[in-house]
């Protein structure tokens, strides 16, 4: 018999009480089901059985009275275990099972102790990694080795550990051993077949559930509340590294840098290329024939109609349209037997699908919603600024981009342009956007095209560029110059210039070319009050001999230096000086007959060239028409009636070839432009040929670079029709008919012989 002193006994006898305890606790919360001898034997195989054990779990029974059924546990081991053998003994009425704080499983025993609670296994590794021995990744950690810890990428590729699948003959880590050891991956590996409880065949068993097993086929994973849309709905990824969970809808895969293009996106790893992460954009991809354009090509996409490229994958993405069996507007992707374009649920390929946010039927983008949403999401974002929500004065450009027919463009704008990304940092300023807010800035392409998009949605009051254009410089200017240079061009560049411009621009008659000859004038009375400067002549003594020298030494000055010198001779600031009198040279260029004819034709019957080509070039050849006249022409001036098409050019109605109209009828109908988002906010364009900005006419120097580029030269071809028209009608005539001034018909018909005075002595 041992002995025992005072203080083991009373500790013998406070750790039979505290067993007594437990037992009696257990029995009370599990109910008459749960005898004392059962209570004690699912404690002592829960190894809590011990002294410190035993107390750990009293302590922990006493603080949690609800400690059999709460989920999450952070108590001692000794409870994790002793909940799963009690559930498992049948009292999981009053007994559940503990679940990982983590991945949210029961099976395996979450037995790692974690901040938030227990977790299984795999999530504690998941949180403990460290750097792998063989490849320097810090990784989850699952065996070692001689070189030390060993992450599963490296395990996977360990020679030690893969071996040729006997089923598809490749290296892959074993996942199945037959009886006589021949080695299966996991892919090859044969799966039991059971009856399945959703369907009722005889499939694999992909996993059992409380009712039976189930197929791949009838398999749901477990419904919990999505983290992106907030929806309960199937979870396709687990919340990790600071992500939420995913519901199935919602999932695009994993994220990661691209070792391609290095961008962060949806993507996976690529095994046959090392197992670098590609995105999808860069993921390799066969080479077979696409089912939209017939081209063998890299295959974006496989859709119901075929393997479909990357190309005509944006393009129709870009370009929904109505479905021929159900009507709705949506992407085509499949294919009817008459030939109409069917979208994806009338192809069975998506039923059900609805947005997360409108629950209304579509194709599904980020986070599960429709583009109409992710649009108005968008555009919200961009607008906002440090704001919570978009400030009045943007709301129009946000009703604007949001209200936008085909959300499409408008969202690959919102991605991609540089646009968008300026007006973004001008929404976050705290002044209001005013003009003068936008002339502070560089004036790039970028800040015009965000101008003119204020300007058609209504935020900034419309204005004459060309004009602002003009001041602007002038404001910029004049403060460089020096002080007795600036006393005199500032009034000339204000009073005279600035005035004038002012006024023709009330006319509605100031246009780019007139723009930038007015700051060649402003540029010609400083370089040559700096010439003055240099030869140290002074303005208020200049002789004529000094004039003259100036204009001996620059010669291409002649035309624009005159009118600083009238203006400065009107005030009284120099002598009178006499100006050079320049004839105007009259046209050298001219085509031949077989060369105008072969272009006319181009014009009128080549299919392969653009139209708004085809228009301009046809104009020029038939009625000898600028290119910066064509390019103001607006839709109104363009009208049909029974006996034909008509075009008035200045006051009075043309007849046109009938392939004209009808190309220009089809551009009026269907206008094309460069840009993504004009038509989002300016889809009824006054002109007949619509710029890249909105509201604003195409550049006439890229008009005439763009028929250059297609063999159609300008002004050869707009001689050769003058001389055509003015031996064929009246110098009057062709003077209303196109446009011009009675003085030009007039040189035009000296020109070819053919004065129209001559023409109105035979009517007299």
């Amino acid at each position: 018999m041992n002995y025992r002193t005072p203080r083991q006994r009373t500790a013998q006898q406070e750790l039979e009480s505290t067993r007594a305890w437990v037992v009696a606790r257990l029995c009370e919360a599990v109910g008459p089901a749960l005898t004392t001898e059962a209570a004690q034997a699912a404690v002592e195989q829960a190894k809590g059985w011990g002294p410190l054990p035993i107390r750990e779990l009293a302590g922990y029974l006493e603080q949690t009275p609800d400690g059999l059924t709460v989920p999450v546990v952070t108590g001692p081991l000794s409870v994790v275990r002793l909940r799963d053998l009690l559930h498992a003994a049948g009292h999981k009425e009053a007994v559940t099972k503990v679940t990982c704080v983590r991945c949210g499983r029961t099976d395996p025993l979450p037995a790692e102790r974690s901040p938030e609670g227990r977790c299984c296994g795999w999530c504690w590794a998941r949180m403990h990694f460290r750097p792998c021995g063989r490849c320097g990744r810090v990784d989850q950690i699952v065996t070692r080795r001689e070189d030390g810890p060993i992450c599963r990428r490296c395990y996977r590729s360990d020679p030690l550990v893969v071996t040729e699948c006997a089923g598809c003959h490749r290296m892959r880590p074993p996942g199945y051993r037959s009886e006589d050891g021949t080695a299966l991956c996991c892919n090859c590996a044969p799966r039991t077949k059971r009856k399945c409880v959703g369907c009722g065949r005889v499939r694999k068993v992909n996993a059992r559930t409380p009712a039976g097993p189930v197929c791949g086929a009838c398999y749901e994973g477990p419904k919990r509340q999505c983290g992106v849309c907030g929806e309960v709905e199937q979870i396709q990824a687990r919340a990790a590294d600071g992500q939420p969970e995913v519901c199935i809808r919602c999932y695009r895969g994993p994220k990661g840098e691209c070792s391609v293009c290095g961008r962060w996106r949806h993507g996976g790893q690529v095994s046959q290329r090392g197992g670098a992460f590609h995105c999808r954009s860069c993921w390799p991809r066969p080479v077979r024939t696409c089912g939209l354009c017939g081209n063998d090509r890299r295959t974006k996409t496989t859709w119901p109609l075929g393997p479909v490229c990357s190309g005509c994958y944006q393009t129709r993405r870009a370009t929904p349209a109505p479905c021929s069996s159900c009507g709705d507007r949506r992407i085509m992707i499949g294919r009817a037997a008459d030939g109409g374009d069917l979208c994806a649920t009338c192809c069975g390929n998506d039923p059900g699908t609805r947005c997360g946010r409108c629950d209304q039927p579509g194709d599904l983008l980020d986070d599960g919603q429709c583009p109409r949403c992710v649009l108005g999401e968008r555009v919200r974002d961009l607008l906002s600024g440090d704001h919570d929500a978009v400030p009045d004065h943007l709301q129009a450009m946000a009703d604007a981009l949001t209200c936008a027919e085909n959300p499409y463009p408008v969202l690959g704008w919102l991605r991609r342009s540089p646009s968008a990304k300026a007006l973004a940092q001008l929404a976050g300023r705290a002044e209001p956007l005013t003009h003068e807010l936008l002339d502070a800035l560089p004036q790039s392409t970028t800040t015009r095209h965000v101008r003119s998009l204020l300007v058609v949605a209504g935020v900034l009051p419309e204005r004459n560029e060309h004009l602002a254009r003009l001041e602007r410089w002038v404001t910029s200017t004049l403060p460089a110059l020096p002080g007795h240079q600036a006393m005199v061009i500032r009034p000339f560049a204000e009073w005279h210039v600035v005035r004038d411009a002012r006024r023709r621009a009330a006319r509605d008659r100031y246009s780019y070319d007139a723009a930038s000859g007015d700051i060649n004038d402003i540029q010609a009375a400083i370089r040559f009050l700096t010439w003055l400067d240099e030869c140290e002549f002074q303005l208020g003594s200049l002789t004529q001999a000094e004039f003259d020298l100036w204009l001996t030494s620059h010669p291409t000055q002649r035309v624009v230096i005159g009118s600083f010198i009238r203006w400065t001779t009107a005030r009284r600031l120099i002598s009178p000086l006499e100006l050079p009198k320049r004839g105007r040279p009259f046209a050298v260029n001219f085509q031949t007959a077989d060369e105008y004819d072969q272009q006319l034709r181009r014009c009128l019957n080549d299919t392969t060239l653009p139209r708004e080509v085809r228009i301009i070039g046809a104009l020029v050849r038939l009625y000898a028409l600028p290119v910066t006249k064509i390019i103001e022409i607006t839709t109104d001036r363009f009208h049909q009636d029974h006996t034909g098409s008509y075009l008035t050019i200045d006051r009075h109605p043309v007849l046109l070839p009938p392939r004209l109209g009808q190309l220009i009828k089809e551009q009026i109908a269907q206008p094309r432009t460069t840009t993504r988002v004009r038509r989002a906010l300016d889809e009824a364009s006054p002109y007949l040929l619509p710029g890249k900005f909105p509201h604003r006419p195409r550049n006439p120097r890229g008009v005439g670079n763009l028929l250059k580029q297609h063999g159609l030269p300008v002004l050869s071809a707009r001689n050769t029709a003058m001389i055509e028209a003015v031996t064929t009608l009246p110098p009057i005539v062709i003077a209303d008919l196109f446009g011009i001034s009675p003085s030009t018909a007039e040189t035009w018909a000296k020109y070819a012989n053919d004065s129209w005075t001559h023409y109105l002595a035979a009517r007299s």
